[in-house]
């Protein structure tokens, strides 16, 4: 039985074993998942047969009877999947592509870059000091979860910028902290907006964001068909790390993800990138079915418990 609508909305790159079984477990957990697949949905369709006994293509029927999965085809990464614009409009990301995509990400080598795509002022921010090691803007736009958007608006108000928004999927916090605190820090705030898209000029720099106006109804967060634009120079999301006790562990998955150009990921297949977790061939190429649908649950999994904690 689905557990009941959690707001959260996840990003699934890969519609392979991987990806399918990560999709189907996220919504079966409640989550709203939007699978992004290279191949047509006849060639999706050719694709070897997952063992018998699993229950993987049931459930994803059945989660996208509900309206919990769609799946977008003709999406590859690097071509026309930007993955540090994917990451700000979905509360997380699991990679279930190639190994090629260690290459395309950059999340091969060992040290946690802690940003993504900061050159180009689009920037998913772990820790509050990451914020110092880049150019202050003078207009800049805030994604995240209320209390850590809340207080990553502010350090970039004390930092020198002058217009600060924070977008919220949801409306606001009702114990008025947020509210409070942007007030006494001339914060703006955009509550019931979802991003989309990241609006860019001739250079390639940020020029504003595009959302789309979202509300509750019976208990689920929907989108209006309201769309509307905020000016900005540079994006930033609030991103946290869970405890890794949070989900289930599997060390082998990351002993083996350490060799070569793998995607590194740890034992609850989370990458370097706060945010974004990985399975499949990116992380151990060669591997059986089996072992792919294994990656994408255990994935899902731990991606469930971080957005809850």
């Amino acid at each position: 039985m689905a557990a009941s609508l959690t707001g959260k909305q996840v990003a699934v790159v890969g519609g392979g074993p991987a990806g399918l079984a990560c999709a189907a477990r996220l919504a079966l957990l409640g989550n709203s998942v939007l699978v992004f697949e290279a191949r047509s949905s006849q060639r999706m369709q050719e694709q070897p047969p997952l063992p018998d006994g699993d229950e993987t293509l049931a459930q994803l029927e059945r989660m996208i009877a509900l309206g919990r999965i769609r799946i977008e085809h003709g999406r590859k990464l690097g071509q026309n999947l930007d993955l540090s614009e994917l990451h700000l409009c979905h509360d997380a990301v699991f990679l279930g592509v190639g190994l090629a995509a260690g290459r395309v990400l950059g999340v091969s080598g060992a040290e946690p870059p802690g940003l993504l795509d900061a050159g180009k002022r689009v920037a998913a921010v772990h820790c509050l000091e990451d914020l110092l090691a880049l150019p202050v803007p003078h207009r800049a736009i805030v994604l995240g979860a209320a209390r850590s958007a809340i207080d990553m608006a502010v350090r970039l108000k004390r930092l020198g910028a002058q217009d600060v928004t924070l977008a919220l999927r949801h409306g606001v916090e009702a114990d008025g902290y947020v509210e409070q605190t942007a007030r006494a820090h001339f914060v703006r705030i955009r509550p019931w907006a979802s991003p989309l898209e990241v609006l860019r000029d001739e250079r390639g720099g940020v020029q504003a964001v595009r959302f789309e106006q979202t509300r509750v109804v019976d208990g689920r967060l929907t989108h209006t068909g309201g769309f509307t634009e905020i000016a900005a120079h540079a994006v930033f999301k609030a991103v946290g790390r869970a405890a890794p006790e949070q989900c289930e562990r599997d060390e082998q998955v990351a002993r083996i993800s350490r060799e070569g150009e793998r995607v590194r990921v740890d034992d609850c297949l989370r990458t370097a990138l706060p945010g974004i977790y990985a399975g499949g061939d990116c992380v151990a190429p060669g591997q059986d079915t089996a072992l792919a649908l294994r990656h994408g649950v255990l994935a899902a999994q731990a991606i469930h418990a971080d957005l809850q904690s």
